[in-house]
Parts: C-alpha cells; sequence; structure tokens
C-alpha cells in the first residue's frame, strides 16, 4: 500500500485536516471527510485539497480517527472498513486496543503541535511519529508516515501513556518552566518583553546544545558546578518571594543532580550536599 491508495479522515480538526493535506501532496486519495457538521466538513475538505465531506464516519483503505479521546471507542463500533482496510487513530496516550473489535487497527501520533494547521503542515517533514499497533497496521502506517516527511518511532505495546508523558515533559512543560522562569524574572524587576524575549533566547541555545552534545553533556548550571552555595541562595529567595516555586525548583533539582552524576562533573559526596540543600528547602515549608 502506497501513493494513489484512498484515505478517509474522521475528525478533520487541526490535526486530521494537516494530515490530510500532507497525504494529498503525497500521492493519496482523500475519501470521506467527517465532521460534526457539514459545515465543518466542507471547510476541512476544503483546507485538504480534497475530499468528500459528510457527518457519517466511512472506512478507507487507511481511516484516521482523529477524533477526542473519549470518542474514539464510539467511532471504532460505529465504522466499517473495506476488505484489506486498516484504522488508526491519533490519540497520543492510547495503543491501538482502543479500536477493538476493529481489525488490523493501529495508531499514529506525530510529536508536532497542530496549533495552526498550514504551518504545520509547511513544517512537518522530519517529524517523529509514534507509531504502534498490529503488524498489518505497522506496515501500513510506517509508509504513510514516511510519503508524508514523517519518521515513524515504535512505541511498544502497553507503554502508550509513558510515551505520552515524555511528550508532555518535552512540549508543555518547557512552557510551564519557561513561565515560571518569567515570572522570576519580572520578580527581580526585568520588564516582561524583554525577560520572555531573554528567556526564549537562552532556551533555544540549550535546545541547540543538546542536539550537537547531547544529554548530559550539554548540561550547565551551578548543579553541574557542585554550586551548593548558588542553591542556598536560589532557595532563600525563591522562599522569600515565590514560594509556590520552591517544590518545583527541588524536584528539578533532584533530576538535575542525577544527571551531573552521569555526566561526571559531581562525585557521590559532592551529589549528596547539593540533595541535602534542596531537601531542607522542601522541610521548610
Amino acid at each position: 500500500m502506497g501513493t494513489d491508495v484512498e484515505l478517509a479522515i474522521i475528525g478533520a480538526g487541526r490535526c486530521g485536516r494537516t494530515l490530510g493535506r500532507l497525504a494529498l501532496r503525497s500521492g493519496w486519495r482523500i475519501g470521506a471527510v467527517t465532521c460534526r457538521t457539514m459545515a465543518h466538513a466542507r471547510d476541512a475538505a476544503a483546507f485538504i485539497g480534497a475530499g468528500r465531506p459528510t457527518t457519517r464516519p466511512e472506512g478507507a483503505a487507511l481511516t484516521l480517527i482523529a477524533v477526542p479521546d473519549a470518542e474514539i471507542e464510539g467511532v471504532a463500533r460505529e465504522l466499517r472498513l473495506p476488505p484489506g482496510g486498516v484504522a488508526a487513530h491519533t490519540c497520543a496516550s492510547f495503543d491501538a486496543e482502543v479500536l477493538r473489535p476493529l481489525r488490523p487497527a493501529g495508531a499514529v501520533h506525530p510529536l508536532r503541535s497542530f496549533a495552526d494547521p498550514k504551518a504545520a503542515s509547511a513544517r512537518f517533514p522530519g517529524t517523529a511519529c509514534a507509531i504502534d499497533g498490529d503488524p498489518a497496521a505497522l506496515r501500513v502506517l510506517r509508509r504513510f508516515v514516511r510519503a508524508i516527511g514523517g519518521d515513524p518511532l515504535r512505541v511498544k505495546r502497553g507503554r502508550k501513556a509513558l510515551y505520552h508523558a515524555g511528550a508532555v515533559f518535552a512540549s508543555n512543560y518547557v512552557v510551564t518552566v519557561l513561565n515560571a522562569a518569567l515570572s522570576l524574572l519580572v520578580e527581580a524587576g526585568v520588564k516582561g518583553p524583554g525577560a520572555l524575549k531573554a528567556l526564549t533566547a537562552l532556551a533555544e541555545g540549550t535546545l541547540s546544545n543538546i542536539g550537537a552534545l547531547g544529554i548530559p553533556g550539554a548540561l550547565t548550571g551551578p548543579i553541574e558546578r557542585g554550586d551548593a552555595r548558588t542553591l542556598r541562595r536560589h532557595v532563600a529567595a525563591l522562599r522569600s518571594r515565590l514560594p509556590r516555586l520552591v517544590p518545583a525548583y527541588g524536584a528539578l533539582g533532584s533530576l538535575t543532580i542525577d544527571l551531573a552524576v552521569e555526566k561526571g562533573s559531581v562525585d557521590r559526596r559532592t551529589a549528596s550536599g547539593l540533595a541535602a540543600v534542596l531537601g531542607s528547602s522542601e522541610r521548610s515549608r
């Protein structure tokens, strides 16, 4: 199964319509484009550039189910696939089992934000896409992912929630951590716009270093240097001005100590001293 094969999309929201546009560009034929209303279905088909708008789930050689997580099982019970057809959902935390009784069934989840479908489709090449499912579904999904410019990322059965938690750390929590950093700079007197620009540049530089040096090679900072004195000053300042950030600072610091030990920049004795500083910050709350 490759190009010039029909693809159906159920739930053509931001993710579904992006994948549909990419599939059309790579030579797949777009069949049914299913949404809750005909207006949404027509809009999605227009964005994709092809497709038959409908409000009824219809299967094809490959059917992508991109509905909200709570609706996947209901769609699976109602959907009928053509002979040899494969169904796959796009949920990050469920594996293919949620699609039973459909067989072959799988899941494909691109590690990409779809906040802006037009931008997401333009930037998609090289995007890692987690896949799992029945062997026949995996074969189809690998071809599909490669056809639209992605890189297949195999996830073991029953471990999809771990994969998704990792994605949350790498994406959602980066936003949260930068927001905490922004709060600290603003509290220190730095103007908001300038603070955010400075922190964004710092984070981008860190990501670049990770790409070049890997983890833990890119690790720097007071924990990597074994600087317990600076940690004490940080904790004291946080307790004084923004105490709600003390637990997060301690938790992330503990993980960073492990990385510093792995890197070889601090020994076990130094690590214990650093951990004691962070531990005392928790006990003082």
